[in-house]
């Protein structure tokens, strides 16, 4: 697959084993430091609702130096694959899906996630455990992300089986199988879902990457890549 083209891209060994084992090791500690009672409220109940510590809280999770180390590597790792980007660190997340908390449905990051005022934004997703076969991938329509910017939106922010089926042919649905260090890239508007898995027992851990190339933010964090004496273009505001 090409991001491109179709909207989704694998990447196999984005991390190498020596920093895959630390951001492991980080994720699993701040899961253990919530299991064990840990946080305040508003972290808590972001957790046990969805199993999600947002990578603006992780510094609660963990040593301070580690939550920053941990940005500072995903950030590098954006840069040197996509190029010049911007790490949305508000919108990154460490999830852990277990067998209370359900799954994703049909949606695309530019709908339900809030993340168009970032266009262009592309999510990396990086499974901290094997996924595809035994525990849930992230199953996506190639192509969707050209005919989500045309076709009518869901009230909801989330789409049936029914309506997908109805717009995109089933072989263009993928659900890639993905080792720990691998990572699957995808454009804010490619329509994609947790992977639905007939098995009693989920269990998974992941990072979700919200990088964007929008040049208002590029500038943020490369002042270098603007010409001189002119003005980036602004971000834009969020829709109402």
């Amino acid at each position: 697959m090409r991001l491109e083209t179709h909207g989704a891209a694998i990447v196999r060994g984005f991390l190498n084993d020596q920093d895959f084992s630390r951001i492991a090791e980080m994720a699993g500690n701040a899961f253990a430091f919530l299991d064990g009672g840990g946080g305040d409220t508003s972290l808590r109940e972001t957790w046990i609702s969805v199993g999600t510590i947002w990578l603006t809280n992780f510094e609660h999770c963990v040593a301070p130096e580690l939550a920053r180390d941990l940005v500072t590597l995903l950030s590098c790792e954006a840069n040197r694959t996509l190029g010049l980007s911007y790490l949305v660190v508000n919108m990154c997340s460490i999830r852990r899906l277990t067998d209370w908390q359900k799954g994703l449905q049909w949606h695309t990051d530019y709908h339900g996630g809030g993340t168009h005022p970032y266009d262009p934004l592309f999510n990396i997703w990086l499974p901290l455990t094997a996924v595809g076969r035994e525990q849930p991938s992230v199953e996506l329509v190639r192509g969707s992300h050209r005919r989500m910017r045309e076709l009518p939106l869901s009230e909801t922010g989330v789409y049936t089986d029914e309506w997908v089926a109805e717009h995109f042919p089933p072989t263009d649905r993928i659900a890639p199988e993905l080792a720990p260090g691998d990572a699957l890239i995808f454009d804010h508007l490619t329509l994609h879902r947790t992977q639905p898995l007939d098995r009693e027992t989920v269990w998974r851990m992941s990072i979700e990457c919200r990088v964007t190339r929008h040049p208002a933010y590029l500038v943020l964090s490369h002042p270098s890549s603007w010409p001189p004496g002119k003005s980036p273009p602004q971000p834009r505001s969020p829709r109402p």
